[in-house]
């Protein structure tokens, strides 16, 4: 099949495609920057020409012997030094979701080749939603691809690749000239000692600094990162001066497990004083006692804050998504009356927007009154009413933290026989934008859950629900059935081995303000297996959810176990990580859910 450019151009939205491509490569450059590593990171989406000069290729097609297009979407990652490609390659396999094996340089003692490393990654589903088009009827994967490359052999790929490999005029264009492409690829060989050279002269540049003594100096030679300008902290120096021992480890220690020390501590810079302490904690061989007094030293040292710069703000056209949506009744407690608690709603939900505004207006009341405040970037407006028991907010604000967002929230209180509250939450963002936290919950929702409480039929809970009898099964059975339920509801079976169970806690803590949690005792698995079409098996460790329109989803423990990040921020987490992959992806169906 010949495939035309015309169609593809027509079919495959570029534009689409790049914007997931920054968007990786934003986040990509935000993981390796808590590594203090050098890099630089391209992306690109393939052009409608070069997707149909590759497919047209022998070999694409849908096929089983035939192979998909991988690299839509290709970032480039080109490295100072080059034992951090092994080091980013680590990386990127702990974070995404590796699609068969690394493409890399295979050569022999006699020949040269440049140096390359390359793998091929799911696209994770919360980028794809940025794709509203369908490619179905091409042979092209949702994979993106990510080429690690040397500062050296950089240019080199890309002259080798257009008088090589890619020339128009094949094998003729070097016919006859053979000399001269051995001249050629002894250049090759002198970029390839480039980058043997230069880390043999920074690991003997370390070991000098070493022995004379020069702690901060030998670490900038060992270690090669983006170091801050803040210098080594004097009571470090004064500990290794104390304790050659330890700066012994430090010289030698392995500077990979340091990087992925680093990447768990929370910081904007790379600083010696934190090369120390994550030295400390990772790769220390010394005594103990002596590691433990570091280990104090560090705490005292790192007592201060470093506060965040915000990043300057890039106005754009902007589109509307949805970021939290709840409809409840507020709790009755009969010790108050219906106005005392409305007030009380009310005194939350402007407190929450005084915090909002606090460095643009200092005004804003905390009662059921009107009121109006308009400046550009910042608007608020309130209509209150409290003997007609009405109150409404419409706030919107930019955010400055992030370029190009504008978070707007709209929440209304109607009190008749009982309080109903209304939250409607968006961010508008730049088109083609993903915003990673587009699920923003307000924090009075919390606030006056805690201090009053919601009902969606039955009483909500940061607690699991117990569910042991087959009355409480029937009265949760008839409660998942009533249409005036708004909220979805999850419910998790016991599991025989605690260590397979579910955090469901957690769950609940999570996601308890806008979802009802229970747990069925596992003794009352066959009560539930008489009421339904499941087996015993397949329900010991299930996760049932239930959402207000009917719609179901069941887990099996088997599906639960299988559950893999296709976007792993938990890589260097410690835990249980299918459980933790499962409970993220049933955290993030409900938000989405929610913003429906």
């Amino acid at each position: 099949m010949k495939y035309r450019e015309e169609d593809i151009q027509e079919k495959i939205y570029i534009t689409q495609l790049e914007g997931i491509g920054e968007r990786l490569e934003e986040d990509i450059a935000g993981i390796l920057n808590r590594t203090g590593m050098y890099f630089r990171i391209f992306s690109r989406a393939k052009t409608p020409a070069s997707i149909a000069q590759k497919l047209n290729k022998e070999g694409y097609g849908f096929s089983d012997d035939e192979k998909k297009l991988q690299d839509l979407i290709g970032l480039r990652v080109v490295v100072y030094y080059q034992d951090d490609m092994d080091i980013i390659r680590t990386i990127m396999e702990k974070t995404f979701r590796r699609v068969g094996e690394w493409s890399k340089t295979e050569s022999t003692n006699e020949e040269f080749k440049a140096s390359k490393l390359n793998g091929v990654f799911r696209i994770p589903e919360e980028y794809q939603r940025i794709y509203s088009g369908n490619f179905s009827e091409f042979p092209i994967d949702r994979t993106f691809e990510v080429q690690l490359r040397t500062v050296s052999f950089e240019g080199w790929h890309e002259i080798e690749h257009d008088m090589r490999y890619k020339s128009p005029h094949g094998d003729e264009f070097w016919r006859n000239n053979e000399d001269l492409s051995r001249t050629l690829n002894c250049v090759l060989a002198n970029l390839e000692l480039c980058d043997w050279s230069t880390l043999s002269v920074f690991d003997k540049l370390s070991y000098y600094h070493y022995e004379e003594g020069n702690w901060e100096m030998m670490m900038k030679g060992k270690f090669r990162l983006r170091f801050d300008t803040q210098p080594l902290s004097p009571e470090f120096i004064n500990f290794l001066d104390e304790n050659l021992g330890v700066a012994y480890c430090l010289y030698r220690c392995d500077r990979a497990k340091v990087i992925f020390a680093l990447m768990q501590e929370r910081h904007e810079t790379i600083t010696y004083d934190l090369v120390v302490k994550a030295a400390n904690e990772s790769v220390a061989v010394y005594d103990a006692k002596i590691q433990r007094r570091l280990e104090k030293l560090c705490h005292e040292v790192f007592k201060k804050d470093r506060s965040l710069k915000p990043e300057r703000l890039d106005l754009r056209p902007l589109d509307v998504t949805p970021s939290f949506r709840l409809n409840v009744i507020l709790s009755h407690n009969p010790v108050k009356s219906m106005q005392q608690e409305f007030m009380s709603a009310v005194q939350m939900i402007g407190a929450w927007a005084q915090g909002r505004f606090r460095n643009i207006t200092d005004d804003i009341p905390t009662t059921p009154v009107d009121y109006e405040f308009h400046v550009p970037g910042f608007n608020i407006r309130i209509l209150g009413n409290l003997s007609l028991g009405f109150y409404k907010l419409s706030l919107d604000y930019v955010d400055v933290t992030r370029k190009g967002v504008v978070w707007r929230t709209n929440v209304s209180l109607e009190l008749s026989e009982r309080i109903r509250m209304k939250v409607d939450c968006d961010y508008c963002h730049t088109p083609y934008r993903l915003v990673r936290d587009s699920f923003s919950k307000p924090r009075f929702v919390d606030e006056i859950f805690r201090r009053i409480g919601y009902e969606d039929v039955i009483p909500m809970s940061l607690k699991p629900g117990k569910v042991k009898s087959i009355k409480e099964l029937e009265q949760i059975s008839a409660f998942i059935s009533d249409h005036s339920r708004n909220l979805p509801v999850i419910l998790a079976v016991e599991e025989e081995d605690p260590e397979r169970q579910i955090n469901i806690n957690r769950l609940t803590e999570t996601i308890g303000t806008y979802a009802h949690v229970f747990i069925l005792d596992k003794k009352a698995i066959p009560i539930l297996v008489e009421m339904s079409d499941y087996t015993t098996d397949e329900l010991t460790g299930a996760v049932w959810v239930t959402f207000s329109g009917g719609e179901d989803k069941f887990y099996t423990r088997d599906m639960i176990a299988d559950s893999r990040f296709d976007f792993n921020k938990y890589a260097f987490d410690q835990g249980n990580v299918y459980e933790k992959a499962f409970r993220h992806r049933l955290v993030r169906l409900i938000k989405e859910k929610n913003c429906e």
